[in-house]
């Protein structure tokens, strides 16, 4: 029984209470419901931006009857066991023997091939795409690489072997607008059989063409994205060695002109050796020529002056 703290929600654990009606529930419900207003209603308004609760409208309580909320229990019964085998079947796990497959005997006739072709493809099937909780015993065996010619061959016997055949009152129909047509009887169902067959051929050979050119449009665009990453790498290593030799160019003019301007250099130093040579030379030949003149004057001074002291000893004035 409910009790009148359950209004404070000390009982609130998820679950319904013993003897609680839907009335109760919905009033217990409608109790929150206006505790959260009151709460909402205390609370300061934001000094910016004025919100605006929305709540939906208070719909109006549907009281079911008691038969109405009766359930046959046979039915919740089944419901619950279709349930739980359904979850079961979910986690099952999956067991596919692929020896047993292949082993099993089968016949050499036609229905034999296709049986044992199926048996190939569901255990290559097993083994790439294998179930998520499943188990593979064995190997499977390698499956046959089939062209584009026996490819086309097979959906023109398939298309041949399963063409609709007319009833008889097509047939009658048929015989009846041909045997007014200027040709014999009997010989103008030959053309719509070749034409048929014409068709069916087209047919096959388009279904052939394209789909070697979906084949080829796959393998280009595989191809161009190979390329695009090579072209990518290529532009790259251009831009790196275009870098490069701009750079290796800069250096080179550099040392051009420092090549130039030295050789300039050079020639004018020549110039200016020779000329201050010429120069040195006049120099010492002037410096030579002074010398020999003071040496000669020095020569006659010193002349004069020994002739001058022979004199005064002599006694001659």
């Amino acid at each position: 029984m409910r009790t009148p703290r359950d209004s404070f929600a000390l009982n609130d654990d998820g679950t319904s209470q013993v003897g609680a009606t839907p009335r109760d529930v919905k009033m217990r419900e409608l109790a929150v419901r206006n505790q959260l207003k009151q709460g909402l209603a205390s609370l300061p308004k934001p000094k910016d931006v004025e919100w605006e609760l929305e709540l939906p409208e208070e719909q109006q309580e549907v009281v079911k009857t008691d038969d109405e909320l009766r359930e046959d229990a046979s039915r919740r019964d089944r419901r619950d066991r279709e349930t739980r085998e359904a979850l079961e079947a979910l986690h099952q796990h999956f067991c596919v023997g692929l020896a047993g497959i292949q082993n099993r005997k089968i016949g050499d006739g036609p229905e034999g091939l296709i049986a044992a072709e199926a048996a190939k493809l569901i255990a290559n099937d097993a083994t790439r795409f294998p179930q998520p909780g499943g188990k593979v015993k064995g190997s499977a065996p390698p499956l046959d690489v089939i062209g584009d010619s026996d490819l086309a061959a097979a959906r023109q016997a398939i298309a041949a072997e399963t063409a609709e055949i007319p009833g008889l009152e097509q047939v009658q129909q048929h015989f009846e607008s041909r045997s007014s047509s200027s040709l014999l009887l009997g010989l103008g169902c030959y053309d719509d059989d070749e034409e048929r067959h014409q068709e069916t051929v087209m047919r096959a050979a388009f279904d052939t063409v394209q789909d070697s050119i979906i084949a080829s449009a796959d393998r280009g665009t595989k191809l161009e994205t190979k390329l695009k990453l090579h072209l990518g790498g290529y532009l790259k290593r251009q831009a790196l060695l275009r870098e490069k030799m701009n750079g290796a160019h800069e250096a080179l003019e550099k040392a051009n002109n420092a090549l130039h301007g030295f050789k300039t250099l050079a020639i004018s130093e020549e110039v200016a050796i020779a000329r201050r040579l010429e120069a040195l030379r006049e120099e010492v030949g002037f410096v030579s020529r002074r010398e020999r003149e003071a040496q000669e004057m020095y020569r006659r001074t010193k002349d004069e002056l020994d002739t001058l002291r022979g004199d005064g000893a002599n006694g001659v004035h």
